[in-house]
């Protein structure tokens, strides 16, 4: 049986960016979201093609190949100034750790300019 990967693991991170950019307009996402709730929930979405948010989840990027896929993407979305990870508690807990669109995030989104 001939079982293709997903998208998101064989497209490169800048194309998995451009795809996940919109979901930052969704509930939870915007104006932002725990970082680790921000990963699982664009992975579920990946998965399923559906939105259906939690605003904790656990994982790790370094050895879940879904969540690395997509913390690279989001790595590739912050290095284009569209959105910033910030951390609220002052130190390097995810708890703290919240994950959301920047101003030209915003602005990308309202006119359809993305990743170009």
């Amino acid at each position: 049986m001939n079982n293709p990967r997903p998208w998101w693991l064989t497209w490169p991170p800048e194309e998995v960016a451009a795809a996940i950019l919109p979901l930052f307009s969704q509930p939870l996402l915007s104006p932002y979201g725990y970082q680790s709730a921000t990963i699982h929930n664009i992975v579920v979405w990946c998965k399923t093609g559906q939105w259906s948010p939690r605003r904790h989840a656990s994982g790790n990027p370094f050895e879940d190949p879904d969540w690395r896929a997509i913390a690279e993407a989001l790595q590739v979305l912050e290095h284009a100034r569209l959105i910033m990870r910030y951390d609220f508690g002052g130190g390097v807990s995810d708890p703290n750790v919240r994950t959301g669109l920047t101003r030209l995030g915003m602005q990308a989104l309202a006119t359809n300019t993305g990743l170009n």
